[in-house]
């Protein structure tokens, strides 16, 4: 059946955009490109973006943890038990107690963040959490170490730590940024407070330079990061509208061919009987309706049974008019427009197979208009309720059908006439 596959198509698009999740939400073109205008770093992305930008950057570092997080504790345990067991140099219990003991912590925190299914949801907190630990006793060890070998040690891995976070867990800039500087300032104010020396122009070549550098660094990457967001946004919304554009030439097309195809059913001027038994079948056929009727309204304000289609009608029904008032038809009649029904009378219409009598689940009733005029009523029985679709293909037939009707009744009178 010609129309029945781009229908379909179109409707399977249609439930697959219901339950995508809607990054853009209600996001236009314009919005999106005056973001990309504007500053990126200074200043949060318009309305809904930054939320999504953050949500992007979570759901990236959840995920690069899960892959890396074995690879780090390998690395933590492979480099402070080699300094356990190969070095006895006289900083190495506060080495472990004050750096190695924090930076285990964070990682076994983090490992099990790993196990969560909503890890995205505490990634951040948690990795923010654990930058400001790691450099809190990192650092506070390669202060207070000051020239001993395990000092140096720990001032590369505050350098590492930052690394980390600001170049390749991408973590907020801001955040990130104040939170290892704070760290590094509580442990150098405690080294102050407990009268401790300080090795300043050590601690600026392993901190500061590198902090400083990371923060430049991160605030590249971050740049980089929200203009490719916001570039591939706009590369989903000229896809949704591509697909959207598709979708609508798809329904054209399949519209079209139904008509032509309801057309070429019907040429060559059949007689009113001919007419109205291919029309109920055509729709039967293209609705996935298992029964119809047919009616042709007369001059006496009845509707004449001109043919019908798995339904169970009596003979009387079959042969004898009807009149429509106090039945599901008058108001539609009325309100000349389609409407399907569902709690149907106790044996209406009844549908018939091969061995049984059923009950049809919805009666779909469209009336056919010639401009203000009813000149026929079509009913059309499922097991199941009308899809819009299927009601759709009722009413792009209907119009042609009233003009057929319209010809084939002038065609008769003008028979009588002659």
């Amino acid at each position: 059946m010609a129309v029945e596959a781009p229908l379909h198509v179109a409707h399977d698009w249609d439930a697959e955009q219901d339950g995508r999740p809607d990054t853009l939400q209600v996001c236009d073109e314009a919005t999106l490109r005056k973001a990309l205008d504007g500053p990126l770093l200074t200043r949060p992305l318009p309305g809904h973006l930054e939320t999504a930008f953050r949500h992007h950057t979570r759901e990236r570092a959840a995920r690069l943890l899960r892959l890396s997080v074995y690879g780090m504790i390998a690395v933590y345990a492979v480099v402070s038990g080699a300094a356990a067991l190969f070095t006895d140099e006289p900083g190495l219990n506060t080495w472990l107690l004050v750096a190695v003991l924090p930076v285990g912590i964070v990682l076994a925190l983090i490992w099990l963040a790993t196990r969560l299914n909503d890890m995205e949801s505490i990634v951040e907190p948690l990795l923010v959490g654990g930058v400001f630990v790691s450099i809190l006793g990192c650092g506070a060890a390669a202060l207070y170490l000051r020239d001993d070998l395990f000092a140096q040690i720990a001032a590369y891995e505050t350098i590492y730590v930052l690394i980390i976070a600001f170049s390749i867990l991408r973590l907020p800039l801001i955040r990130v940024a104040l939170a290892s500087l704070l760290a590094f300032v509580l442990a150098a104010v405690a080294m102050v407070a407990m009268d401790h020396p300080v090795l300043w122009l050590d601690s600026l070549l392993y901190f500061m330079v590198p902090w400083t550098l990371c923060v430049v660094v991160g605030a590249m990457l971050e740049y980089a990061e929200r203009k490719e967001f916001l570039q591939n946004e706009l590369l989903t919304l000229e896809s949704l509208r591509l697909r959207d554009m598709n979708q609508q030439a798809e329904r054209a097309l399949a519209r079209r061919t139904l008509q032509e195809d309801y057309l070429s059913l019907i040429a060559g001027n059949p007689a009113a009987e001919v007419l109205f038994l291919r029309t109920l079948g055509f729709l039967v056929e293209r609705t996935g309706a298992q029964m119809g009727v047919a009616y042709r309204l007369g001059e006496d304000g009845l509707l004449h049974p001109m043919a019908s289609w798995g339904a169970a009608l009596t003979r009387r029904a079959r042969e004898e008019a009807l009149d429509p008032a106090g039945t599901l038809l008058e108001p539609v009649m009325a309100q000349r427009a389609a409407r399907q029904v569902r709690d149907l009378p106790p044996g209406y219409l009844p549908i018939v197979t091969g061995s049984q009598t059923l009950k049809p689940g919805a009666i779909l009733v469209v009336p056919v208009c010639q401009g203000d005029d009813v000149v026929a009523v079509i009913e059309l029985g499922r097991l199941a309720p009308f899809s819009a679709e299927q009601e759709e293909v009722a009413g792009l037939v209907v119009t042609h059908f009233a003009y057929a009707v319209q010809a084939a009744l002038l065609r008769r009178q003008q028979r009588r006439v002659s």
